[in-house]
C-alpha cells in the first residue's frame, strides 16, 4: 500500500466513510458451502466478502491427557500461506494468533462437551482436530476462521472403531460463540474490516460471543477505551443475531 492510499483511507475514516461504501457496522456477505473436504468428518468453505477460508474436522481416538483423564480434547490449527496472504509481514505469528483465538472461543464457550468424548475411562478418548486454511485474505480472518470452524463442527459425523453407529459431536448450540471483529481508525470504529482497513488501523478488537462473552482479543498499537469496549460489545450482541442465522442456515435440527 502506498503512503498516499494509506493517508486517503485514514482521511475517509475520520469522516466515517469506508472505501467499499459500507456503513460503519455493515458486515460483508457470508457464503457457506458444506462438506467440501471428502476425507474429513465434517468441513465447510466460507467466504466473508472476498476473504476465503476452509475448515475440516477429524475425530480420532487418543490417550487422554494425564490431568484430564475423563475428557476428550480439542485441537485447533490455522494456516495462511504467502500465496493467500502476501501483505502481512508477520504471517506466521498472525496465523498462530488466529488459531488460538478461534480455539479459545470454542473452548471457553464449552460448545463441545469433552466429558462425552470418553470411550474407555482413563484409557481412550476422542480428539477433535479442527484445521483451518486461508485460501484468500481480504481482511478479517478472525471472523471467517471462526464461522468455518463452527460450521465444520456442526457438520461433523464420525465413526468409532469397533462400533457400527455414526456419531455427531456432543454440542450445545446455545453455546456457539461467534466472532465479531472491529477496527479503530482515526477514532472511528468499523465492523468486519477489509484488508485495506486492517493495514491502516490503529487497533483491532475481537469478541467471541454466545449467550455470554467467551473471549476477547486486542491487536494493534492503538487503544480501545473502556467506553469503546462496552460499545463494541453492545454492537456485537446486536450483530450476532443475523450472523447466527446465517451460520445455522440449512443445518439439520
Amino acid at each position: 500500500m502506498t503512503l498516499e492510499n494509506y493517508n486517503y483511507i485514514r482521511e475517509l475514516a475520520e469522516k466515517k466513510i469506508r472505501l467499499d461504501q459500507r456503513s460503519e457496522f455493515e458486515g460483508r456477505k457470508i457464503t457457506i458451502k458444506d462438506n467440501v473436504i471428502h476425507h474429513s468428518d465434517g468441513s465447510a468453505y466460507v467466504e466473508l466478502g472476498n476473504t476465503k477460508v476452509m475448515a475440516g474436522v477429524k475425530v480420532l481416538n487418543g490417550t487422554p491427557f494425564p490431568d484430564r483423564l475423563n475428557e476428550g480434547a480439542l485441537v485447533v490449527n490455522f494456516e495462511a500461506s504467502e500465496l493467500a496472504d502476501n501483505y502481512n509481514d508477520d504471517r506466521i505469528n498472525y496465523s498462530i494468533e488466529i488459531g488460538r483465538v478461534t480455539d479459545r472461543g470454542i473452548r471457553e464457550s464449552n460448545l463441545i462437551d469433552l466429558t462425552k468424548l470418553v470411550i474407555e475411562e482413563g484409557k481412550t478418548v476422542s480428539f477433535v482436530y479442527v484445521d483451518i486454511v486461508c485460501l484468500n485474505n481480504e481482511g478479517n480472518l478472525f471472523d471467517a476462521a471462526n464461522i468455518a470452524a463452527l460450521r465444520a463442527i456442526l457438520n461433523a459425523k464420525y465413526k468409532i472403531a469397533g462400533k457400527e453407529e455414526t456419531f455427531t459431536l456432543p454440542i450445545d448450540r446455545s453455546k456457539l460463540a461467534l466472532s465479531h471483529t472491529f477496527t479503530k481508525i482515526k477514532g472511528t470504529i468499523f465492523f468486519d474490516p477489509s484488508a485495506e482497513e486492517e493495514k491502516t488501523a490503529d487497533a483491532r478488537f475481537t469478541i467471541g460471543l454466545s449467550e455470554k462473552i467467551n473471549s476477547l482479543q486486542k491487536g494493534g498499537e492503538g487503544v480501545f477505551t473502556p467506553e469503546e469496549i462496552d460499545f463494541c460489545v453492545e454492537k456485537a450482541i446486536e450483530l450476532r443475531k443475523e450472523r447466527f442465522k446465517t451460520l445455522m442456515e440449512n443445518i439439520d435440527n
